[in-house]
């Protein structure tokens, strides 16, 4: 499955029979999907379907959709009465004329005077017809729009699964070291007891418990186990899950939790130094899942 970036923009235009439409479509990363439209008065009533068919293409991302729609047709600006407006004022004008008696004149030239009595009109045109020309672009802006997060999202799953093959070598070097450094330790905790019992007595079980013990406190095997098995899921969650960002987020928070700890309880500056590094690249490897759908 086509890993996605949630950076995007797609267009579709359409020029002909008496109209004109524009869709343009642009994403950038958000925990959910976020609709903002801007677009001219026929078309706002269309945005509950306008978000459900991105929906389709689309699970995340903040996305900005800018719909210009022209008609050529008798369906076009006008000026068109304000009902409410208008019949508050001819409650107005009725009670006036009552008062003021069957002698008193309206005229029309004073009704034009009155503030928002006409209201602008951007056509007639059914919703039903609007959104017969409108939806078809708009599913073609959102094939785009995929079309140019899935490339950005190829080139991101290939830098991801690059930095993550990368921590194998130093994970069979660290296999390597564990045993060793293991070793070295323990002939260097014997030596340090040794030295401070000086000729006194000292069980031999009992200074290998208390070594055994020391040693078993500083043994990384689980969290180097742990931290492998944590790299395979993330390369098979970007290979084979739609929509991996936020499992691919948990993924690499486990990794980082395993590598802490392997810092933690190494001994040896060569392993701390290879956490290190190891934490430098996750921190980058964060960066790009944040952007991925």
């Amino acid at each position: 499955m086509a890993v996605q970036s949630m950076t995007g923009y797609g267009k579709s235009e359409y020029v002909g029979q008496g109209y004109s439409i524009t869709v343009e479509l642009r994403t950038v990363n958000n925990r959910f999907l976020e609709f903002q439209i801007r677009s001219s008065k026929n078309v706002l009533p269309l945005e509950a379907k306008l978000k459900q068919e991105l929906g389709k293409h689309i699970a995340r991302g903040s996305v900005s959709c800018h719909i210009q729609y022209d008609s050529e047709g008798p369906s076009g600006a006008g000026l068109v009465l304000n009902e409410p407006v208008f019949r508050a004022y001819a409650a107005v004008l009725a009670e006036i004329q009552k008062r003021l008696g069957a002698g008193s004149v309206v005229n029309v030239s004073d009704l034009l005077k009155v503030p928002e009595l006409f209201a602008a009109s951007e056509g007639s045109e059914p919703l039903e017809l609007v959104a017969g020309r409108v939806m078809p672009i708009f599913e073609k802006a959102c094939r785009d729009l995929v079309a140019m997060r899935e490339n950005e999202g190829a080139v991101l799953a290939r830098d991801l699964e690059t930095r993550i093959r990368a921590f194998y070598p130093g994970l069979e070097k660290v296999k390597t070291l564990v045993p060793t450094r293991q070793k070295e330790y323990v002939a260097k905790m014997r030596a340090r007891v040794q030295e401070l019992v000086g000729d006194a007595a000292l069980s031999e079980d009992r200074l290998l418990t208390e070594i055994g013990l020391m040693a078993e406190r500083l043994d990384v095997t689980e969290e180097i186990v742990r931290l492998e098995a944590h790299l395979g899921h993330f390369l098979e969650t970007m290979a084979n899950h739609k929509g991996p960002g936020k499992r691919l987020g948990f993924l690499l928070q486990e990794m980082l939790r395993e590598v802490n700890t392997l810092g933690t309880k190494s001994q040896f500056p060569d392993m701390q130094h290879l956490c290190v590094s190891w934490k430098e690249e996750l921190e980058i490897i964060r960066e790009q899942i944040q952007n991925i759908e």
